[in-house]
């Protein structure tokens, strides 16, 4: 999908398996800047009747200063009416959240084609939960990648997601069980390509031959999972995620109900690179459903919340929404920032170049 910019929200979008957020409708229109993102490669156009527990996360302000992104910059899935479960990444700006995606993300259910945002149902978030052991550096592969953001209001669409199981990982975690990877992120590292959702068939990769795949995969751990996929004649590359992906499920086909096992975290610079492996690796739901239940119980406080007045108060200060989310940090301090700090990109991780997350971010 194009990334240029509508209303002057971000003059430019950069994103890790982060989608880079896309169009902002503006006068002013500038050159999108992508340095790491996540998209679907060798995909397919997607029903969202068959996947309806997918959320596509933008960047929104329309009600206050006439600006949105008109791509998603992360995507999601809804774990009941008041709840999207993303990556942590999507979220943050390096060592923090990141105070523009967390006050002005716009979750919307069942989006199949993103030029349909505007006639959308959109929610808000009123909290935003990380979860506590959640690091946002891409030297150590992002560990405990994952997320939920609190709607104010439940949404009236959509379907709650199954969510894979413990219990059922010797199942899925074989080289005879199929999976989806779902997103509206780029069909290749830099290129859009399309506005409409789309899918991607993978199988699993072991964690062995995951870590061996990264110079710093010694980080790499059984609450992480990784899937790659066919190399396409037409394209040369293998099907995976790309930037503009990230926060995404990839689900498990059980014998025809689609399970989510995993949400896309992060792969390899290039998107599709057919020497690599593994195309993405992803956090490993089963691993945190009781972190997940304890905030849909109600008993786990939220990490930030969020308030009408907040938002007022930032558009004050800054005098427009700057998206910083997907920012991370190499370990060594802040990781630098694509386009002037408005966006972040991936750090190198891939033994075969720059490592991305599987999300887009605005530059």
């Amino acid at each position: 999908m194009n990334l240029n910019v509508k209303l002057g929200l971000m003059t430019s979008l950069v994103m890790p398996l982060t989608l880079v957020a896309g169009q902002v409708q503006s006068q002013d229109v500038a050159e999108p800047k992508v340095d790491i993102a996540p998209m679907i490669v060798n995909g397919t156009n997607a029903s969202i009747s068959d996947f309806p527990s997918f959320v596509s996360l933008f960047i929104d302000s329309l009600e206050y200063d006439g600006r949105y992104s008109t791509s998603a910059y992360c995507g999601g899935t809804l774990l009941d009416s008041r709840h999207v479960m993303t990556a942590g990444h999507c979220l943050s700006s390096f060592n923090s959240y990141d105070e523009g995606a967390v006050l002005f993300t716009s979750a919307v259910v069942g989006l199949e084609n993103e030029n349909d945002f505007l006639n959308a149902e959109k929610q808000r978030a009123d909290a935003v939960f990380f979860h506590p052991n959640f690091e946002n550096n891409i030297s150590k592969l992002l560990p405990n990648d994952i997320a939920i953001i609190r709607l104010e209001s439940p949404v009236s669409g959509g379907g709650n997601v199954s969510r894979a199981t413990s219990s059922e990982s010797t199942q899925y975690r074989s080289s005879l069980a199929s999976f989806v990877a779902l997103g509206h992120g780029d069909v290749e590292t830099g290129v859009s390509g399309t506005n409409i959702l789309q899918r991607a068939d993978l199988f699993w990769v072991s964690n062995v031959v995951c870590a061996n795949n990264f110079t710093n995969g010694s980080f790499l751990t059984d609450m992480q999972i990784c899937f790659s996929g066919s190399v396409s004649s037409e394209t040369e590359l293998k099907a995976g995620t790309c930037q503009g992906d990230s926060g995404g499920p990839i689900y498990w086909n059980d014998n025809g109900v689609f399970k989510q096992v995993g949400i896309t975290s992060f792969g390899p610079a290039e998107c599709g690179d057919a020497r690599s492996s593994v195309t993405a690796a992803y956090t490993e739901i089963a691993d945190y459903a009781d972190w997940i239940d304890s905030v849909l119980n109600g008993q786990t406080a939220p990490t930030v919340t969020v308030t009408e007045q907040n938002r007022l108060d930032y558009l004050e200060l800054n005098g427009r929404v700057i998206f910083q989310g997907g920012s991370v940090s190499s370990g060594g301090g802040d990781g630098g920032s694509g386009g002037g700090g408005a966006w972040s990109w991936l750090l190198s991780v891939s033994l075969l170049g720059i490592a991305w997350l599987r999300r887009r971010v605005f530059a």
